[in-house]
């Protein structure tokens, strides 16, 4: 895990951050036909039974095809904004928490520094082992916080792809798009504004997932007249 400071703590600028989301974005930014069905699967053994031949499906003369900003989407919807929140109280928590384990190490290594001209062999070792000792109970801790911290970066983003889909879903189904792409992917080289439904996608997302307000304070008991 990166560190932040001295040693300790995932760094704040990393948590949730845009290119963290890449998995997101894969699994969102899809090519959506309005039939929606899927191929069956390769593996399942072929029938010997003689199958009729399947019709063609009725085909639109111009398929309508939108693009989606995904980065905005994660950056401005309510959801990906509370995620952020989320993550940013978990990394201050584990920040704190590891903060008096690495304050100690630094404590006692500027000690033994200092005192090391007057210190025996014996004195010398017990403090080296004072001092790998927290250090590897630093370890455990940041390596703990890792293992936290990509549980709920994957839980993450199944909980957007979760949200996103059935929104963007229904948005292409009332307007008839057949296809959309993702700004900003490999494959999409230009588009026109016309063509760009984030406005409208965004909205709705935003209106299916609002951002619960904040606890209100507690108010002190008024005095007794």
């Amino acid at each position: 895990m990166a560190e932040d400071g001295p040693g300790y703590g995932p760094p704040r600028q990393r948590l949730v951050k845009e290119n963290e989301m890449k998995a997101f974005i894969a699994a969102v930014a899809i090519v959506l036909t309005a039939a929606g069905s899927w191929a069956a699967d390769s593996r399942v053994p072929a029938s010997t039974t003689a199958q009729p031949a399947a019709a063609a499906k009725p085909t639109k003369k111009a398929a309508v095809v939108v693009v989606l900003d995904m980065g905005r989407i994660i950056r401005e919807s309510n959801l990906s904004k509370y995620i952020q929140a989320e993550f940013q109280a978990w990394g201050d928590g584990v920040r704190a928490a590891m903060q008096p384990k690495a304050e100690a190490i630094r404590t006692k290594q500027e000690a033994l520094k200092k005192d090391e001209g007057k210190l025996n062999a014996d004195q010398k070792q017990t403090r080296q082992k004072e001092i790998a000792l927290l250090q590897g109970e630093l370890q455990q801790m940041q390596q703990k916080a890792q293992q936290e911290y990509q549980q709920r970066q994957q839980a993450a983003e199944e909980r957007l792809k979760a949200a996103f889909e059935p929104v963007v879903d229904a948005v292409a189904k009332e307007n008839g798009w057949d296809v959309i792409l993702s700004t900003g992917g490999d494959r999409l080289v230009w588009n026109s504004a016309a063509v760009d439904q984030t406005d409208l996608v965004l909205a709705r997302f935003n209106s299916a997932y609002t951002i619960p307000p904040p606890a209100a304070p507690a108010h002190a008991a008024k005095p007794a007249k």
